[in-house]
């Protein structure tokens, strides 16, 4: 399937509405820029100017621009998703929130928590972790060396716990 091209205006998406999508997906976050729309996600090409979802007891459709090109993509998560132990090779991390976030990650064989009361978490490539969110978060995904977001997710097995 082409990709259609992104038009040329601004994107504009409300708070309210991604909160109310988030809420109604669950455990799962709310992809707003990827690599290709997956209608078995219930995606669709955004390309009105305002960000929009159609439901009816669940998401039916939510719009995303697909940025073929893999090196970025962007979600809005909350305290109901869910996220894997996992690490990348070459993706860094950036989490955006005004609410708590809760970092538990492996330094050479030491288990670690790092807590952010709010503002920015950053996760470098190569460690391994998982982020506890306890609010509206923007997560940002940008691939290095050449690397592609979507195939760099590598799951671990999670840590003990104490």
């Amino acid at each position: 399937m082409e990709t259609p091209e992104i038009a040329a205006s601004p994107k504009v998406a409300s708070l309210a509405d991604l909160a109310e999508c988030l809420r109604l997906l669950g455990s799962h976050p709310l992809k707003l820029i990827a690599d290709a729309v997956q209608p078995a996600f219930q995606e669709s090409f955004w390309n009105d100017p305002v960000w929009t979802f159609s439901r009816d007891a669940n998401v039916v459709d939510k719009k995303l621009l697909p940025f073929p090109e893999d090196s970025f993509q962007f979600s809005v998560a909350n305290e109901q998703s869910k996220q894997d132990f996992h690490l990348h090779a070459s993706v860094l991390e950036i989490y955006v929130s005004n609410f708590p976030m809760e970092l538990l990650y492996i330094t050479g064989a030491e288990e670690k928590n790092l807590g952010v009361p709010s503002g920015i978490l950053i996760v470098p490539p190569g460690v391994a972790h998982r982020v506890t969110l306890h609010g509206l978060t923007f997560v940002f995904q940008v691939a290095i060396r050449g690397a592609k977001v979507h195939s760099d997710k590598i799951v671990v097995e999670s840590p003990a716990k104490s």
